[in-house]
């Protein structure tokens, strides 16, 4: 570690010591820490600092961690690094520092900043890393007896130099443990820790949910029961006042998985007609709402419509891309192309007029599953041109679609009736487009939602 780093840090701890008037320096405050602190912050950092002094470092760092949580600022979390260092708990003394230039920076000198930097980078030159393989994937793992968090198995664990010990634990088996030495130079070390089941894991089910269940004369539950036994025979008792009773000789085998009901599982036995109480009935808990379903989703649209006042249908295709930003409502761009026969001002012939629509609209959802009832509505702006390539400009048009949808695993298909109103246009010499056109169709649905 770097030793002008180590010094400072030292001589700021020392200063506690040495003169009252100087006590919030002395627990390690520099002059860019300017906020009051209170008598209790500074209390825990004069006793972690006599505790540091006298080489109870692990008594120390409980004083700093209550100084910093009475203020969070750099200084306890430099002090708490400099025990771990002592303690040559390497990985922990880069975290706190990494804490302190993450969010404290601001509290610190610039030349301890550099000193933590510098520090960081020679304790972490000193650090292994041992990847452990765990069997069951759901065991804690322990590090020289620290539980750590659930996941960490996932990735490669830091640790110093030096002898430690790797173990795991879980409900239902054998502890494990390994002794292992980790060097500098090792890289994701394997370490393999498969815990031994000492348990069976036994399930009940009556079919009836008024219907008791005891095991070796204990009241556990009505109508179904789980959980882990200890391996060896039990009696397995199901029972209701006034009705049938069902007992079996049940043998449970460490690590395997058995299933008992009154038909099957167990060995039938008589046993006298003394039995349990039955537990009392588990209190009702409301079911938690459903969380909402988000996600982003795209679809295909295809269909036929009609032109009111005109003759003869047409078709039109286009696409949706959307985001549900809950279980009921939805944002998305769309776009249709469309293309119709219309009648020109003698009457006698018909063009075909050709759109393009962009627009966004807001999709509205009913909560199912599997099924469920769908509305958009929206609107933006449409590019007209007829057959022959004159164009008589562009016009705003507002858009409702109205239907269901099927979905199965994010795959969606539907169907929507859509009415679409073209907010007029510009006359040509042959169609009058001046004014609003509504349009009438049924069209297909499919795509795919991601929530």
């Amino acid at each position: 570690m770097n030793k002008p780093f180590v010094r400072r840090m030292a001589l700021v701890l020392a200063l506690a010591l040495a003169a009252r008037e100087s006590a919030a320096l002395a627990a390690g405050e520099p002059a860019a820490e300017s906020a009051p602190l209170s008598a209790s912050y500074k209390r825990h950092m004069a006793n972690g600092v006599k505790l540091y002094n006298d080489g109870n470092f692990a008594a120390a760092i409980v004083e700093f961690e209550a100084a910093y949580a009475e203020s969070p600022r750099a200084s306890p979390l430099v002090n708490i690094a400099l025990c771990h260092k002592s303690l040559f708990h390497y990985p922990k003394a880069i975290a706190a520092l990494e804490l302190a230039l993450g969010k404290h920076a601001s509290t610190m000198e610039p030349e301890d900043k550099a000193a933590a930097e510098h520090a960081i980078a020679e304790m972490r030159a000193l650090l292994g890393t041992v990847k452990v393989e765990l069997s069951p994937s759901h065991a804690v793992l322990l590090i020289d007896d620290e539980p750590l968090p659930p996941g960490a198995s996932d990735k490669p664990i830091p640790l110093g130099p030096g002898r430690h010990r790797i173990g795991a634990r879980a409900e239902g088996y054998e502890d494990a443990e390994q002794t292992i030495t980790v060097t500098s130079r090792d890289r994701d070390k394997i370490v393999k820790l498969a815990l031994e089941p000492n348990k069976g894991w036994v399930v009940v089910k009556t079919d009836d949910p008024e219907m008791a269940i005891a095991i070796d004369g204990q009241p556990l539950a009505l109508g179904q029961w789980a959980g882990l036994v200890e391996p060896g025979t039990h009696l397995v008792q199901m029972y209701k006042q006034g009705g049938p009773e069902y007992a079996f000789q049940v043998l449970v085998v460490a690590g395997k998985a058995q299933e008992v009901r009154p038909d099957v599982g167990g060995v039938p036995i008589a046993v006298p007609r003394s039995l349990p109480t039955p537990p009392p009935p588990p209190p009702k808990i409301a079911k938690p709402p459903d969380p909402p379903l988000r996600g982003a989703y795209a679809l295909a649209t295809g269909g036929v419509f009609l032109m009111l006042g005109e003759e003869g249908a047409g078709g039109m295709v286009g696409a949706r891309l959307g985001y549900r930003i809950n279980t009921p409502i939805g944002l998305e761009f769309m776009f249709d192309y469309a293309n119709n026969p219309i009648a020109t001002r003698s009457g006698d012939s018909k063009v075909r007029l050709s759109s393009a629509r962009f627009g966004g609209s807001v999709r509205l959802m009913s909560p199912g599953r599997k099924v469920r009832f769908v509305a958009s509505i929206g609107g933006g702006l449409a590019y007209n041109w007829l057959g022959k390539g004159e164009s008589p400009g562009g016009v705003a048009f507002i858009n409702l679609d109205t239907g269901f949808e099927l979905d199965w695993s994010g795959v969606l298909v539907g169907l929507a009736a859509q009415q679409t109103l073209l907010l007029g246009g510009t006359d040509t010499a042959d169609v009058e487009l001046a004014d609003p056109r509504v349009t009438l169709g049924l069209g297909a649905r499919i795509g795919f939602g991601a929530w």
